[in-house]
Formats: C-alpha cells, structure tokens, sequence
C-alpha cells in the first residue's frame, strides 16, 4: 500500500540518495520554507513527512533541515524537527549498513521527539503521534536489517 501524500503538488525525486553509493537526482529540490502556523499549510513540513513516507531519507533530511535551521532554540518546533531530521538519518544509516552511527543518532533524536510528545496532551504534535513513531524506529535501530518494515507517518486530523 502506497502511503498518503500530504504535499501532492511537490515533487519526490527518481530515486533516493545514498552517500556513497550513488549521485543525487540532479532535477530534484525540496519544497520551499516558507514558515506557516498551521502545519496542515507548511508545504516544507509535509514535504518532509512526504520524502520520509517514500523512503527518501537523505531528501526528508533536507526538506525539515531548511525549515529547522531559522528557528529559535528552545522552540518545541526546532526540538520536533531535529528529532524528525535524526530519525531520517538513523534510517538512512540503517539502509547504508552502518548500524553503530544510526543508533548514536537516533538516541537523540528519540530523546528530542519525546520530549516534545510530553509537552502535548495527547502526545501528538503537528499532526504526529510520536510513541508509535518512535517505537517503530526503535525496532528497526535494534533489528538493523538495512530491509526494514518502513515507518509510516500518517497524520491526525487535529491541532
């Protein structure tokens, strides 16, 4: 089953990349940044969740990275982003068969992401509910097989 698209009108590349394995799709670009309130509106976000759903780590990566990057720290959307950005390369390690740097960088992105679900009453934020999330990448950091069972972000209809 193909997941959803939230960013329908923004491009996936031909292929992902793979450092050190392959060049990158020459013709792709992420979704431009273009700070919102309301995440069901940020094109750069859903572009993200988009890129990660398909199995475009290294794209995912980007996408959240040029929306991160202009944030203040302490901003609980700064944390969710670097948490979803380290998610994205711990994955991308798993798929390189590099399992000692993916755990390293999944430890604290696991830690950035639940420390934004405690701050939210239903441990859910911008449209994710992270426990699932992370449970689900715990597995993949602790199986490490580069054929992993993909995570799927599907988001929630409310705040």
């Amino acid at each position: 089953m193909k997941p959803p698209r939230y960013a329908p009108d923004s491009p996936l590349p031909a292929f992902p990349y793979l450092p050190g394995k392959n060049l990158r799709d020459a013709n792709f670009q992420p979704a431009a940044s273009i700070a919102s309130d309301d995440w069901k509106s940020d094109t750069a976000y859903l572009h993200g969740i988009d890129l990660f759903n398909h199995q475009y780590y290294w794209e995912a990566h980007e996408a959240w990275e040029h929306r991160w990057l202009p944030l203040a720290d302490g901003d609980p959307l700064r944390t969710h982003l670097q948490g979803l950005i380290q998610a994205s390369a711990a994955l991308l390690k798993i798929r390189l068969l590099e399992p000692t740097p993916a755990c390293s960088i999944w430890k604290r992105g696991r830690s950035r992401l639940l420390q934004v679900a405690a701050g939210c009453p239903q441990e859910a934020y911008l449209g994710i509910e992270i426990l699932p999330l992370v449970q689900s990448i715990d597995t993949i950091i602790e199986v490490a097989d580069p054929e992993f069972e993909v995570p799927c972000i599907v988001l929630s209809e409310g705040p």
